[in-house]
């Protein structure tokens, strides 16, 4: 094998190992034709060369730092930095350094000089998906030759800045064994430069975000000048805008070796737009387009110079700790189970996800138990209970869904728009081809997968004719016990074995949603192609007709019963003129035509777990309050609707359609037979997700009345206050109870509790999506309105969401403070790398300036501090020593309290 080259031009520049992964990926740009700056690199051979007489010394003084020591981090620091700066040079390193300067740019050019670290391992390295080390090697700009070579002693070295050994330190990271790539890049005399994030780097929202300012980029990154924010939605295009006053720019120094010079922004500039609309739509097409060659959101550092020209300087990954970040989401699931609810309901919804999902990827993907077993933590909690309410865990969700390789690849977006999420989120799935370890074995699990849904589809019709003849037996079954005069422990008997075989059959419903999906999908793209218009109109029609399902066969016995009322003058009086309770008292006393009473009576039998809100076990069905269907019947009975009606109707609209298809293809008969063909599939998986819902209705009216009758039986021991208070606890603290697993004998003072915590939970107002980074105890934001005469409250920028209250630190000099508690809250004008080992100590973050790329945002979201940036006039607003509030989330800061 070759031994790696110690300098290599930028199309040479493609291994991460040998010139770091910085250079690497604009090299990856370059190649795709995105518009890099020429560079050529000093790999980490040239380094491993030079640095081969300090390996010892280097050692020596990393093993032996006092990690707990900042002095002594900064004292190991300058010694290293004195040893690269000493140490000569091998014979003829100087000249191909210099001969490689002038043939690539010519000897009067200027460069920036910038280092990348390359740990041992690559995940462990500068620029990493998972790791950014933001801020801690060295960069210089307009390097003039004559300085070429001390820029880049100092570049070396910078693998062991104080803020790069505090960094890796902290996370338990080898110090040792680092090595460190060094690129050579052609100097952009930038005039406004910019940071972009393809996704928000706190929630994982699809937005895009840009951070932009006037001169150099040096000035928009270290937050030496101010910056605008800009939030690009990409559905719908919006803008929002938070306009910063940019008063100074950072621009080169006409001196030779000079510093760089903070200039004034011109002033009819400083607080319009640095941006215009025309730039941020190409910067977020630009965007889209890096993060699709890398294929994971993409931080991206960039300028425009003088002539309105381009350049994209870096693009490195955002790095996202997926273990601490939740998205919830209560769009979809509120259909299901609206508003505040019971724990008795959140724990039925909860383990029907669990089992039913579980079954749908073991018959999907076909992988083995042990690998499903692996994945329970994501079963198990993909729904969440958030103030009285359940809500998806998004994060979870999409990771259970994207297990199987093949629905990753084909699917995500699909469910995306089934959750109705306004933006696109980016959550990491296992089944995507970067969490496998080689191609190799992504490849056999995606064969894998595609052959388990090639196997399912080919048996899917018999499977789900098989599911509903299991659970018409089943339901027949269930509707020969008598709950409340069975035994407890033979009542959950029959209740675990009827939800063993939901876990054994329902997952078909889900591979059902997954054909809807894919259908719809490909019925709306193809009309969309086809004809050229909308296609949701067009298929609302197309899509009536079918067959009826059992929610259609619901509504049309109720309409039969009103077609019935008013067929008989008796009844039509009856209905008309009494209250729905009076109604339904006669009709159980049999004071009505007994042909009506014994229908009526077989659609409460057939039908009545079909409701409003029927999967909230704690609202009676029409079972428990049949005069709710008196009500019903006595609607129709007032209008004239008819079953004949209805059917003539869908019909009708289903011609009308057809027609309408027939003339936009008139002249394409394949096609038309083609989306024909497509339809019918369609109409009829969507006859069998009714169905299915029909029968999810009566699974949960069945749980209804177990747990109703249990609930009974603990009122009449004292367990309870009330039957009804089992919807305070949930399935499984009641059937630990009868089965001697309990953990508390006061059951009743938590139902007492919840019930209170209900209470309370109908005035709370939880957003409809957010985003948690770690506990999500402390992560649910809460609505606060910063009044302007409110000296209480604080507003900045949440740049590391999470809420933390705690005691104020003003901080103006990082080194007159001996040490911070995870009690202290750090209250400061700005933070740099310098700043490193008070901020990892603090337990909450709020700085004066600063933006979403700054160093103080970027280490309060790696490290999982909540942080607020951008709070203006901190340092003398907040006392030293106040108890106060941050929310990293909304931005909020609250005095609670003076010292």
């Amino acid at each position: 094998m070759t031994a790696p080259l110690p300098l290599v031009s930028m199309t040479e520049a493609g291994d991460p190992r040998h010139v770091g992964q910085k250079f690497a990926r604009q090299q990856h740009l370059a190649r795709e034709g995105f518009p890099v700056p020429e560079f050529f690199c000093l790999t980490t051979t040239m380094f491993q060369e030079v640095a081969r007489p300090l390996v010892p010394a280097i050692e020596r003084l990393t093993s032996t730092v006092d990690r707990t020591s900042q002095q002594d981090i900064r004292r190991v620091a300058e010694e290293i930095e004195r040893l690269f700066v000493e140490v000569p040079l091998p014979a003829g390193v100087e000249a191909s350094i210099l001969d490689a300067f002038d043939r690539t740019f010519g000897a009067n050019a200027m460069v920036a000089v910038r280092a990348s670290v390359v740990a041992r391992a690559l995940g462990e390295s500068e620029d990493s998906e998972t790791d950014p080390f933001a801020g801690v090697s060295s960069t210089f700009l307009y390097v003039r030759r004559d300085t070429l070579l001390e820029r880049i002693r100092r570049c070396w070295a910078s693998g062991y800045t104080p803020e790069g050994l505090i960094y890796r330190l902290s996370q338990g990271r080898d110090v040792q064994g680092l090595t460190v790539a060094v690129g050579i890049q052609r100097m952009v005399p930038g005039r406004r430069s910019f940071v972009l994030f393809t996704c928000d780097p706190k929630t994982t929202e699809r937005r895009t975000l840009v951070v932009a300012g006037h001169g150099i980029g040096e000035g928009v990154v270290q937050e030496k000048v101010g910056v605008d924010h800009y939030f690009l939605h990409p559905q719908t295009g919006r803008i929002d805008r938070e306009p910063g006053h940019k008063a100074e720019m950072l621009c080169e120094n006409p001196e030779p070796g000079g510093e760089l010079l903070s200039r004034p922004v011109p002033e009819h500039l400083r607080d319009a737009p640095c941006l215009t609309d025309a730039e941020l739509g190409r910067l977020a097409t630009l965007g889209q387009d890096i993060e699709r060659t890398f294929g994971v959101p993409q931080d991206i550092e960039g300028t425009f110079t003088e002539d309105g020209t381009l350049h994209v300087l870096q693009s490195r990954p955002i790095a996202f700790d997926f273990r601490k970040i939740r998205v919830w989401s209560c769009a979809n699931v509120s259909e299901s189970f609206p508003g505040v609810t019971t724990p008795l309901t959140y724990s039925l919804a909860s383990h029907f996800y669990e089992v039913i999902f579980y079954d749908c990827v073991r018959r999907m993907w076909g992988a083995d138990a042990r690998a499903l077993h692996d994945q329970t933590p994501a079963f198990q909690n993909m729904l969440g209970f958030i103030d009285g309410r359940v809500y998806h865990s998004l994060s979870n969700l999409m990771h259970v869904n994207g297990i199987n390789p093949f629905v990753a690849l084909t699917s995500m977006r699909d469910l995306e728009h089934v959750l109705q999420l306004d933006a696109s989120l980016f959550i990491r799935l296992p089944g995507h081809r970067d969490s496998f370890p080689s191609t190799a074995s992504y490849a056999f699990a995606l064969g894998r997968s595609v052959a388990g849904a090639l196997s399912v589809t080919a048996t899917f019709q018999r499977d789900f004719d098989a599911f509903e003849a299991w659970w018409r037996k089943t339901l027949a079954e269930v509707r020969a016990l008598s709950p409340a005069r069975e035994d407890p422990l033979v009542l959950i008997h029959h209740f675990r074995d009827i939800w063993a075989g939901v876990g054994n059959w329902w997952g078909l419903t889900l591979i059902n949603h997954w054909y809807i999906n894919s259908y719809y999908g490909l019925a709306s793209r193809f009309l969309k192609q086809w004809t050229g218009e909308d296609p949701s109109a067009l298929l609302v029609g197309l899509l009536c007709g079918a067959r009826p399902d059992a929610s259609t066969h619901a509504l049309l016995s109720a309409v039969a019963l009103a077609e019935a009322v008013r067929a008989d003058e008796a009844l039509s009086k009856l209905f008309a003129e009494e209250e729905a309770e009076e109604v339904w008292r006669k009709l159980a006393a049999g004071e009505v035509a007994p042909a009506f009473a014994r229908a009526f009576r077989e659609h409460l039998s057939e039908y009545g777990d079909r409701g409003v809100q029927e999967l909230n076990v704690e609202r009676p069905s029409l079972r428990d309050t049949p005069w709710e269907l008196v009500r019903v019947v006595q609607s129709y009975a007032r209008t004239s609707v008819t079953r004949a009606e209805l059917r003539a109707s869908d019909l009708a609209r289903r011609k009308e359609a057809e027609a309408q298809l027939a003339t936009l293809l008139q002249g394409h008969p394949l096609r038309k037979l083609a989306l024909q063909q497509l339809l019918e599939r369609l109409r009829r998986v969507i006859g069998l997700r009714e169905d299915s819902r029909f029968w999810r209705g009566q699974l949960f009216g069945f749980s209804r009345q177990v747990f109703a009758a249990l609930g009974q039986r603990m009122a009449e021991r004292g367990v309870l206050d009330a039957p009804l208070d089992v919807h305070f606890l949930t399935m499984k603290e009641v059937m630990d109870h009868f089965e001697g697993r309990s953990v508390t004998r006061n059951l009743g003072e938590l139902a007492r509790l919840r019930r209170r915590e209900q209470q309370d939970n109908q005035e709370r107002q939880p957003p409809r999506d957010f985003t948690t980074v770690g506990s999500v105890a402390d992560g649910v934001p809460r609505a606060v309105e910063v009044a302007s005469d409110d000296a209480s409250l604080l507003k900045g920028l949440g740049s590391s969401a999470g809420v933390v209250e705690g005691i104020a630190r003003v901080v103006m000099d990082p080194g007159a403070v001996g040490s911070l508690g995870k009690q202290d809250i750090l209250i400061a004008k700005e933070t740099d790398p310098g700043w490193l080992f008070l901020m990892l100590a603090s337990g909450g973050i709020v700085v004066e300036r600063g933006s979403m790329l700054s160093h103080t945002a970027i280490a309060g979201r790696k490290f999982g501090i909540p942080t607020v940036v951008g709070v203006a006039h901190a340092t003398t607003r907040i006392p030293d020593g106040a108890r106060v509030r941050v929310d990293g989330s909304t931005g909020i800061v609250t005095l609670l309290g003076e010292p």
